[in-house]
């Protein structure tokens, strides 16, 4: 369900963005609390009896869709409210939509199952070079990979995209 002022709903939902993502790939939550206010950013959540259980935010862009965060609650994964949050958005958009995921590593094998939940979706990781921004101004860039709905798309084909999820985003000019 999309949740029409995801703001209200913030103290409930940051507690599960923070247990899901490591700290460099996580704004502060004031930054985050900020970011719910956008209006290109929405929210969608999966809840039962009033509680939040998953969420998905997302970026509703001029020309794509950039799935940022995904996280279910840790007593409650596995029981498909990511699939079926994601899908809420596909079924609800014609745009191009990205996503960036760690690349696959033997080292951590939580990376391959990642990318094989999105790719069972209809993902395709795009192993090109990419960086996210940084969230907060202590990080550095983080090497990940673009995942694209329905077709693996190549470094050229995604740059205009590039250069509107970092303008957006993440507030950082590209030429």
């Amino acid at each position: 369900m999309l949740l029409k002022n995801p703001q209200t709903r913030f103290e409930e939902i940051y507690p599960i963005y923070k247990e899901s993502f490591p700290d460099i790939e996580r704004r502060t939550k004031d930054d985050q609390k900020r970011v719910f206010g956008n209006p290109c950013y929405g929210v969608r959540a999966i809840e039962e009896e009033g509680k939040i259980l998953a969420f998905l935010g997302y970026w509703n862009l001029p020309s794509c869709v950039f799935l940022e965060h995904l996280a279910t609650a840790e007593a409650c994964r596995g029981k498909g409210y990511g699939k079926q949050l994601v899908q809420e958005v596909m079924n609800e958009t014609e745009k191009p939509v990205f996503l960036e995921i760690e690349p696959v590593t033997e080292k951590d094998p939580m990376t391959r199952s990642r990318a094989s939940f999105y790719s069972r979706l209809g993902f395709h990781a795009n192993t090109f070079p990419y960086e996210q921004m940084p969230l907060k101004p202590v990080d550095r860039p983080t090497p990940l990979w673009i995942m694209s709905y329905g077709k693996p798309v190549t470094e050229k084909e995604f740059w205009p995209y590039k250069k509107e999820i970092y303008e957006l985003v993440y507030g950082v000019e590209i030429a």
